[in-house]
Formats: structure tokens, C-alpha cells, sequence
């Protein structure tokens, strides 16, 4: 038997770890320090974390914001009529006291606990099983029994006698004939079942069962390769989207797009909702909820390009994006999705079985390591836990691994960048914007580099839209962005960019009057930073903002990018 010290390993592997920008102390340290590392330093990829029956307490919500939640999700997907359940979850995440709890002290006005953002994940146009015959609870399929699939109610069907068959098992779609031909798959609970299409009448299908095992009514139905002839959104879609708006939600989930005109039809909701609400008087206007368009079947790969112009961000939706294509082509399908989004400055979550291993056990897989850790080095902007953090027996820790390595990964992206390692690609950016937005980018490019070159701790933005630390973001910088804005609302919609750290001005001044000063809030903007420990006296700092042209000025606002060093 070879006995390999730790030091002699260190010593074999240092040219694999100095390649990949780990350190052989790192790795001599790893067996030592597996739950060690810096919980307050802002991780560059941002975490989101599903809310639910482990963590609907205010313990484990304050626990999660501690520990590096950027986005808590709510999931409507079996969610009723009754929003209590959510109404409580969303009060306990604005409640909990995150990096805002720091600057009460030191406040000249009242500011929020913390900056968490909420997404609301919608149901989507799902198709699912109905009522089985005899109104059983269970049946039993068996490999090669014939399975007559129809939109009829055969509740009152007696049951089969045998497994063989035949079944008649109900769908609730109603186009199932005239989308289906011979030759075609329905796949049943999560593909666990195929059945492949044999003969196709007026409002029904024939199949025959290519493997077997137990169904149960509500369960999901996939038809792959299919393109679906489903609303973009659902009356209980619709719903739920109007409690997002009231509520002050930041993100929709938009489940199941498959075409630009379903985010369009989302969009065009949501500000008809918003347009319902009454304006408070001296508050900032309310905000749309940001759409983030969910991948989920192969109609939606095909329309990408279309579905993420139209889009505010994209989450790669594995689950149901591995029953609608071949599962081999999903990590493919993941890595184009993430290339574009970066090309487009848009953000892009990852999402589902991260880590699902942690829902039973107080550690990840090797294989759930490597797939976080590739997601981040590929460029998504963040990650999510699903069950891990809502059902799981370790959500905590599956919070805390997901950041121990996120940050290995931003790590070795920081020690590795280049500055083209992200080229805009105006063939995915709304075409209107390229223009007018040309000497906003070339400040934001340049921003990333000088940060860069002159080993910059910080890049500072002052933004009232938001738009000035998204374009600062869309160039993956390697240093925290801290994002100082005027309204919570756009805060909050920042937490899913990489790299940004929200926060708010804590100035009445507006920037964008023609009488403020921008050195004022730029001072104050570099107070913040040292006062939360983020920066101190005698480090680089890159600063960038927009500031509007006085009356004797040529020019009607200008955007500006000052390197600067934090004195004493």
C-alpha cells in the first residue's frame, strides 16, 4: 500500500493547482478548513435559495441571509388561492437584518433591514395526469400494455383488472390528437414512464408502454419535440403574477417560454398591474417585477436568440429541459445559454440538482462540486437551490457549501481574466439601446480594465436606474461592484448580476439635479464602503457614474470614471 503524505500530494500537484489558480496551501489546508472561510466577504456569483418548509421560520431565514443569500424564491408551482404562506415567507426576508443592519447606526434616515430580493416563480402551462379510473389512487403500468391517453374524464371507467392493461389515462390538454403523430413520445412523472404514440384519433392517442411503473393523477406530462399549443400564462398564473406586483416582488419567474411573444404577453401583464396600483404620494414610482425567462423545453432552446432579447434574464430550468430534450444535450444546451446571456449583458441562473444530494446528507457529491463550480467558471451570474434549502434536512449547509465553491471558482476566473474574455454582441441586444448606450459601454469597459490594471479593491457606481451597474456588470469585472442607488426597489433588482453589491445612497441629494454635486455622493459613496469594511484608507478605488450638464454646460449629461486612492 502507497501512503501519500499531504505534503508530498501538495508538492506533486502544484504545477495542476498553479495552472487552475488554486494554491498548494489550499489544498493542504482543504481536509482542516472544510467549513472555514469568510462568510462576510461578498461572493462575485450570486446564491439563490428556494423558501420552504426547512426555512420558513425567522431563524433559518436569518440564517440564510447570513450566510450568503442574495435571492430568495418563492415557488408557486402548488401554491392555492390562499397567499399567507408567501405573504409570511416574503415578511420574513425583509425583516431579517443583512450588511443595512450595520449602517442603522450611522444613518441619517431610516433604512432598510436588508436588500434580499424576492422572485416569484410562477407554475406555467404545465400538463399533468387527471383523475385515474375507478378514481384510484395508484396504477400500475407494466412494459408493452397498451395506454390510451384522453383529454376524457374515465374517473368512472371501472379500473383494469390487469397490469397489461388496457389503460385509459386522462391529460389535460386538449390539443393532445393534433400535436401528437405516431412515432411520438408522452413521457409521464419526470420521464420515469415512456410511452410512444401507435395510432392517433379525434381526442385521443394510443401508445404502448415502454417501460413500466407506477402513476398517479396529477402527475407532469411531457410530450419532447413537440411545440405545444399552450398559453403564455395561465388564469392561476395571472393570479399569482398580481400578488408578485402588489407585494413589491423584484422577479417573475416566468415558467415554460417558449417564444418572445410569451415574454412579451408576461411583461405586458405585469404593467398592466402596475398601472392598477394607486402611486403613493412621495414615494419612488412602483417598479415592474424584472422577468427572468425559464428554458424548459426544446421549443425554447430553439428560440433562444428571440425569448432573450425580450428577456430581463434567463434561468437554465435543467429539470423539465431534461425530459423535452435528450438528456446528453442538456449540459450543451446550458453552456449556449450562458455564452449569450454574458454576450448580452443579461444575467443567467443555473439552476436545479446543484446540490440535491444535500437534501439527505451534510455534504455534496464530487460530481454536484465539479457541476457548481463549471456552471460559475462557464459565466452564469448565479446559482440555485431548490429542495436543498426548501425541504432539505441541510439547508444551511447546503448554502454554505454552494459558497465555499462559488468563491474557489470566482477565484480562479479573478486570477485568469482577460479583458476580452466577454465580447457584447449586438446580434442578442435590443437593437434601439446599441446606439445611445455606446459611450455608457466604453466608460463600463474601461472601469473593468483600469480596476484591473491597477489592482483597484472596488468599483464604485452611483445609479438611480440601475442601468450604469449593469453595464459595469456586463464586463465581468473582478472586483465586488458596489452599486450605491437612490430607490430599494432598484437595489433589489440588482442582486442577480455578478459582482454587484446594492446598496443605498445614503444622501437626500438627487443625482440627477442639475444643482448636486457628484463629488458629494461620491464621498459619501466611499464612506459607506469604509464604514462596512469593504475598502480602507490607501486603497484603489474606481468610481463611475452619470451626471446631468448644468446650463452652461455643451452637453446634456455625461457619464464619468475617476480613479481615486482613500486617503487617511
Amino acid at each position: 500500500m502507497i501512503r501519500l503524505t499531504t505534503a508530498r500530494a501538495s508538492s506533486l500537484l502544484r504545477p495542476l493547482l498553479t495552472a487552475t489558480g488554486l494554491s498548494s496551501r489550499s489544498f493542504a489546508n482543504a481536509a482542516t478548513d472544510i467549513w472555514k472561510f469568510n462568510d462576510q466577504e461578498p461572493s462575485m456569483t450570486k446564491i439563490v435559495c428556494t423558501i420552504g418548509p426547512s426555512t420558513d421560520k425567522p431563524g433559518p431565514i436569518q440564517q440564510l441571509v447570513h450566510n450568503g443569500m442574495h435571492v430568495a424564491r418563492l415557488n408557486f408551482s402548488h401554491a392555492g388561492t390562499d397567499y399567507s404562506y408567501p405573504e409570511a415567507c416574503l415578511a420574513l426576508v425583509r425583516n431579517a437584518a443583512g450588511r443595512h443592519a450595520e449602517l442603522s447606526a450611522g444613518a441619517t434616515f431610516q433604512i432598510p433591514n436588508n436588500l434580499r430580493a424576492v422572485l416569484v416563480d410562477t407554475k406555467g402551462p404545465e400538463i399533468r395526469t387527471g383523475p385515474l379510473q375507478g378514481n384510484a389512487e395508484v396504477v400500475e403500468l407494466t412494459t408493452g400494455c397498451i395506454v390510451e391517453v384522453t383529454t376524457e374524464d374515465v374517473s368512472n371507467d371501472p379500473a383494469p383488472e390487469k397490469a397489461e392493461g388496457p389503460h385509459r389515462l386522462n391529460v389535460d390538454y386538449q390539443s393532445i390528437a393534433t400535436t401528437l403523430k405516431v412515432g411520438s413520445q408522452v413521457l409521464l412523472d419526470d420521464g420515469l414512464i415512456a410511452l410512444e404514440v401507435t395510432h392517433v384519433e379525434n381526442n385521443s392517442v394510443t401508445c404502448l408502454a415502454l417501460n413500466g411503473g407506477p402513476i398517479k393523477k396529477n402527475k407532469g406530462v411531457n410530450l419532447p419535440d413537440t411545440e405545444l399549443d399552450l398559453p403564455a400564462l395561465t388564469e392561476k398564473d395571472k393570479r399569482d403574477l398580481k400578488w408578485a406586483v402588489q407585494v413589491g416582488a423584484d422577479f417573475v419567474a416566468a415558467s415554460f417560454i417558449r417564444t418572445a411573444g410569451n415574454v412579451r404577453s408576461v411583461k405586458a401583464f405585469l404593467d398592466r398591474c402596475v398601472a392598477e396600483l394607486p402611486q403613493e404620494e412621495g414615494s419612488c414610482p412602483r417598479l415592474r417585477p424584472l422577468v427572468i425567462s425559464k428554458i424548459e423545453s426544446k421549443e425554447g432552446v430553439d428560440n433562444f436568440n428571440e425569448i432573450l432579447k425580450e428577456s430581463d434574464g434567463i434561468m437554465v430550468a435543467r429539470g423539465d429541459l431534461g425530459v423535452e430534450i435528450p438528456f446528453r444535450k442538456v449540459f450543451a444546451a446550458q453552456k449556449m445559454m450562458v455564452e449569450k446571456c454574458n454576450a448580452a449583458g443579461k444575467p443567467v441562473i443555473v439552476a436545479t440538482q446543484m446540490l440535491d444530494s444535500m437534501q439527505r446528507n451534510p455534504r455534496p457529491t464530487r460530481a454536484e462540486v465539479t457541476d457548481v463550480g463549471t456552471a460559475v467558471l462557464d459565466g452564469a451570474d448565479a446559482v440555485m437551490l431548490s429542495g436543498e434549502t426548501a425541504a432539505g434536512k441541510y439547508p444551511i449547509e447546503s448554502l454554505r457549501a454552494m459558497k465555499m465553491i462559488i468563491k474557489e471558482a470566482d477565484d480562479i476566473i479573478d486570477k485568469g481574466a482577460s479583458l476580452n474574455r466577454v465580447n457584447m454582441n449586438e446580434s442578442l441586444i435590443d437593437i434601439r439601446t446599441i446606439h445611445e448606450d455606446q459611450c455608457l459601454h466604453a466608460v463600463a469597459k474601461s472601469s473593468v480594465k483600469s480596476a484591473r490594471d491597477l489592482g483597484a479593491k472596488l468599483i464604485i457606481v452611483i445609479t438611480v436606474s440601475g442601468k450604469v451597474a449593469r453595464f459595469v456588470a456586463s464586463h465581468r469585472p473582478t472586483v465586488p461592484v458596489l452599486a450605491f442607488c437612490t430607490d430599494v426597489q432598484v437595489a433589489r433588482r440588482l442582486q442577480l448580476n455578478r459582482g454587484i453589491v446594492p446598496l443605498l445612497l445614503q444622501s437626500n441629494l438627487d443625482p440627477y439635479d442639475q444643482k448636486t454635486r457628484m463629488g458629494t455622493l461620491r464621498a459619501e459613496a466611499m464612506r459607506t464602503a469604509v464604514e462596512l469594511g469593504l475598502a480602507r484608507a490607501g486603497d484603489r478605488v474606481i468610481t463611475v457614474d452619470r451626471s446631468v450638464g448644468r446650463p452652461q454646460d455643451m452637453h446634456h449629461h455625461s457619464y464619468n470614471m475617476k480613479m481615486s486612492t482613500l486617503k487617511v
